[in-house]
């Protein structure tokens, strides 16, 4: 089995809309240990986000890390409960989605 990927790009037109995309994340996401839990059990296996030093515009990089393409798929119910919670926010979002072909290092 190969490890499932999404990686997400998100630009932000300054600092502000990032922070509060990260407070809507943290809120939802990590106010209650039950939801990481369960996406670890859904097959979940790393999720990081990584801050470009540019000033603006403010780009965050996701990578969601899954044990296969199921799990992704397991997973995604519990994303697309988040997803209205963004709809008033100004970033353009771009999306790619693949399985790992190398991971040696």
């Amino acid at each position: 089995m190969k490890k499932y990927v999404s990686i997400i790009t998100n630009t932000f037109s300054s600092e502000i809309s990032y922070n509060e995309w990260c407070k809507r994340t943290e809120e939802f996401f990590f106010s209650d240990d039950k939801i990481v839990v369960l996406l670890r059990q859904l097959g979940m296996t790393k999720w990081t986000i990584y801050k470009t030093d540019e000033t603006e515009p403010v780009k965050a990089i996701i990578i969601f890390e899954y044990k296969t393409e199921e799990s992704f798929k397991k997973c995604q119910k519990i994303f697309l409960k988040f997803m209205p919670e963004l709809k008033d926010m100004i970033m353009k979002t771009n999306i790619v989605r693949a399985k790992t072909v190398f991971d040696k290092i």
